[in-house]
Formats: structure tokens, sequence, C-alpha cells
């Protein structure tokens, strides 16, 4: 099987929200590929982070595209917006496909636990998680804002990036003469100031036509309290002033 893997909201690194524009044309794009390919290909829409928007308007998912009933596999997690320990997803498939699928995770881990599926269960049915979700979006948007209020306060004006609505990141771009990846100054300078962040390079696929561009940072306000992101962003902020 065939497919374009999409994580269309607020999307890890970069933090885009993919409109319902390039989702049909995607799948139109698909289905014009099906006669040379000689089988399906898909459109498999990963809304993980769907439910952590903090700012503007849902955008609609690919289901409601033509054809998606077709080819569009949309799945979702209770990970992210309700508890990391909790590894219970869904899925709304194709029917041609639901059948297979549910063989082969019944193959691959024997069932979800009994255990986390009841909880959610309950939690979905007395309303807490609806109750929960403002709550968890009003929490990483403050943090969020206190991330980005500290990048515009430290960081050298020729460091961009994108106010993010929603996730758990902020998508960095150096000037080119600057380099983020691994082996960089920028990065082992911050190791020394105990700053971590995920150097751009590592969330490209290898291409081999053309070169992982190695100027960009992915900065996460997820799990740090916002006095240790204030912190870190100063530390990281003065190893970018001192590199340019």
């Amino acid at each position: 099987m065939k497919m374009l893997y999409l994580v269309s909201y607020s999307q890890n690194p970069t933090g885009i929200t993919t409109s319902f524009a390039k989702k049909a044309g995607a799948l139109a794009m698909l289905k014009r590929f099906e006669p040379a390919a000689g089988h399906p290909i898909y459109l498999l829409e990963d809304a993980a982070y769907r439910e952590l928007r903090f700012a503007g308007d849902d955008v609609v998912s690919a289901l409601a595209a033509e054809g998606a009933d077709e080819r569009v596999i949309y799945t979702g997690t209770y990970s992210k917006p309700f508890a990391t320990g909790v590894r219970v997803g869904f899925g709304i498939l194709p029917k041609p496909l639901l059948t297979v699928v549910l063989r082969v995770k019944a193959n691959h881990d024997f069932g979800t636990s009994n255990l986390l599926q009841q909880l959610l269960c309950r939690a979905l049915a007395s309303c807490r998680y609806e109750r929960h979700l403002p709550e968890l979006q009003r929490r990483y948007a403050r943090k969020a804002a206190t991330m980005t209020r500290a990048m515009r306060e430290h960081f050298p004006a020729d460091v961009r990036w994108q106010e993010p609505g929603g996730g758990l990141y902020v998508w960095a771009r150096c000037p080119k003469r600057v380099k983020s990846g691994v082996n960089s100054k920028l990065f082992q300078s911050a190791l020394k100031r105990d700053v971590l962040y995920v150097p751009g390079e590592l969330c490209y696929a290898n291409d081999p036509t053309r070169r992982k561009p190695n100027c960009e940072m992915r900065i996460s306000f997820g799990s740090a309290t916002e006095a240790d992101m204030r912190t870190g962003i100063e530390r990281l902020g003065a190893t970018l002033r001192e590199l340019l």
C-alpha cells in the first residue's frame, strides 16, 4: 500500500497547519497518479496536534474533501491532549482497509490496554475530557507567549520564527551563515549552557537532490516551566549574539 503521510495541524517541527485547500489539492494529485501506479494511493492525515490549537480557527479535515471516503485515513491520539502515558488513539479508515488494519494491529500488539481504554471511555462519557481541553489550551498559549516574548527580548533581530497557534514548538531560522546542526558551534555552545534544542537538519528526510538546511532550530515549550524557558532562551540568545 502506498500513501502520502501528512501531519496537518500545528505540525512537528514547524507548527504549521495545512489549509483545507492544500489537503484537497494533495488528494486530487494522488488520484491523478493512481492510473500510472496501478493501485490506490491514500492520504493519511495525522491530526495528533489538532486539539492543541490555542489561536485561530480550526481547519476542516481532509475527510471533507471530494473522494475522501475512499482514500483518506484520519488518525488522532489522546496522548498529546490528555495524558502522555495514555497510549490510545483512533482512526477513521476507508472500508476496504478497516478489516486489514484491525488484523495487523491485533497481531502487532494483541490489543490496546483495556485499563487505558476504560479510563478514556469514562473521561469522554463524563465530559471531563471536554472540560480539560480549554484548560490545556490556555496553559500552552501562556507558555508559548512566554517563550516568544523571551525570544523577542533576547534573540538577535535577524533570527526569524512564526508565532505558534497551537502544538508544542517554535521553529526558528537563523541567518544562513549561522549553522545550527549537531556539530555546529551554536549547538555545542548551547549544550555547555545546559540548553537543548532540536537541530533543524534532523527534521528533514534524506534527499539526494538537495542539501538539508542547517540554520534552523525546533524549540519546545511543551514540558519546561515558564521560569526555565525564560532562562533557557536568555542563554540561547546570548550564544546567538556571540556568533552574530
